[in-house]
């Protein structure tokens, strides 16, 4: 008897759940109270570059500055190819929100034909839109295929 006791409730709630599910309204956009507009993720101010495909190498590269505000931004850093590694390296920085990880922009750079244990420097930028809030930097590293 007590599992007859447990099925209908349980079964009630289940019933409950499912049709609130699609009576749910899409939430609007913020507003901004003291001007009344709508406020939503800055887009980004121009096309992102990908990053190609290859063997991550993020432990051998280094981030020594990184711009964050404004809309023309700069990263500089440095790279060493690991041993028994030689070819080209794609450096990315991804300008990104901290607060919901969405990217405002990216500068990609390659650095080319290195050797074994070689370091080099590097410095990529990108543009970030204006009103670019939270802003953090992401460093990538990668030998392509």
């Amino acid at each position: 008897m007590k599992k007859r006791s447990l099925i209908l409730p349980v079964a009630a709630a289940a019933l409950a759940l499912a049709g609130l599910v699609g009576c749910t309204a899409p939430s609007a956009p913020a507003t901004n109270a003291k001007t009344g507009s709508h406020s939503a993720a800055a887009a980004p101010a121009t096309p992102i570059p990908t990053i190609p495909i290859g063997t991550g190498i993020i432990r051998d590269a280094k981030l020594t500055s990184c711009a964050t505000t404004g809309t023309s931004v700069v990263a500089k850093g440095e790279v060493t190819m690991p041993k028994d590694s030689t070819g080209d390296v794609v450096i990315s920085v991804s300008w990104v929100n901290s607060q919901d990880s969405s990217v405002y922009g990216r500068g990609t750079t390659t650095v080319k034909g290195l050797k074994a244990g070689d370091k080099k420097e590097w410095t990529t930028n990108a543009t970030l839109p204006p009103g670019a809030t939270s802003v953090a930097c992401v460093l990538g590293a990668v030998i392509p295929k």
